[in-house]
């Protein structure tokens, strides 16, 4: 390993909603054993809890990748579950993070890998979440936008009908909005010649459309407690590193409720001297956008671990070499 490398931190990073799809992982489910336990671990937890196989829903043999994954009960959860299990095997392998990022409800899985809240504990508030939004809010959407974030500004038809949900790099936005504004602001984004995608996300998460969730989340996280992390913990909601010593009472809330701000992050770190970026999210989305708020040229290097496309056995296995290099 050269000086330079060496003086780089290792970033895992962990995404949000949107980045699921099924069968994801399905390969290290089934030749990577630390992979396969914490998700039988975490299967036991959800079958006693909840009543149903969290394994039985991403993999089943009837499921393909391409299907709606859109179902927020089951969702939220895997994305917690896969990812936790990604770094656990990764770490098996003998790869440490310098740093956790995270977005969205990949926060809470920073903050667990990090030993800041018991797995167990984590995953059980993570799929409890999803009945709290279902009971209060009313549906919605959110829309990944590959166009500066100006453009919210400029367009009538998106500043009236939605909220700026994040910021991830200077041509990446994601709008949230109920649900019968998304197809006028789809089809304002057609006119207008802007590449998107709509997230397969039923709620508008960080926007006002959430807000009659905010009791009932703040009551279910008012009973959660937090240990010093193993490694800092850096969170999009707030732009930057996480103050163990000075957490928000109410920070579980704002993680799902405040716009993110991916790309303060992003710069943040590329600032320092850039960084080692493992991307453990599912769709390697992470990834991309690491590269679009990298400098050209860049010391940073970007790691993907996950992909729709298979390979991801591979990709383990020659990670740590790669990271290191």
């Amino acid at each position: 390993m050269t000086e330079s490398a060496s003086a780089r931190p290792v970033v895992f990073c962990f995404a949000g909603q949107g980045a699921q799809y099924f069968r994801m992982a399905a390969d290290l489910h089934e030749q990577e054993p630390v992979f396969r336990d914490w998700m039988r671990i975490g299967d036991a937890l959800l079958r006693e809890r909840f009543g149903y196989s969290l394994i039985a829903e991403i993999y089943g043999p009837d499921r393909r990748i391409g299907d709606p994954f859109d179902r927020l009960a089951v969702s939220h959860p895997a994305l917690f579950l896969v990812q936790y299990a990604a770094a656990r095997a990764v770490m098996q392998r003998g790869l440490r993070p310098d740093l956790l990022l995270g977005v969205s409800l990949g926060e809470f899985v920073a903050m667990t890998v990090a030993g800041m809240m018991p797995f167990e504990e984590a995953l059980l508030h993570v799929a409890g979440q999803p009945a709290r939004f279902e009971a209060s809010c009313p549906p919605g959407g959110m829309i990944a936008v590959l166009a500066p974030p100006a453009l919210w500004h400029e367009t009538p038809v998106l500043a009236q009908n939605s909220e700026i949900a994040g910021i991830s790099s200077d041509g990446h936005f994601v709008l949230s909005a109920p649900a019968g504004a998304l197809l006028p602001i789809e089809a304002e984004l057609r006119a207008r010649a802007v590449a998107f995608q709509r997230l397969p996300v039923g709620f508008a998460f960080h926007s006002r459309w959430i807000d009659p969730a905010a009791e009932s989340c703040r009551a279910a996280d008012a009973g959660l407690r937090f240990a010093a992390p193993f490694w800092p913990c850096w969170s999009s909601c707030l732009g930057g590193p996480l103050d163990p010593a000075r957490l928000e009472p109410d920070l579980m809330w704002r993680i799902v409720r405040a716009p993110m701000d991916l790309r303060g992050c992003f710069a943040s770190l590329e600032g320092r001297g850039g960084a080692r970026y493992v991307d453990l999210s599912p769709s390697g989305t992470l990834a991309a956008l690491a590269r679009q708020n990298m400098a050209s040229p860049s010391a940073s290097r970007v790691l993907p671990l996950l992909s729709p496309f298979g390979g991801n056995m591979k990709r383990l296995a020659g990670l740590g070499d790669s990271a290191r290099s």
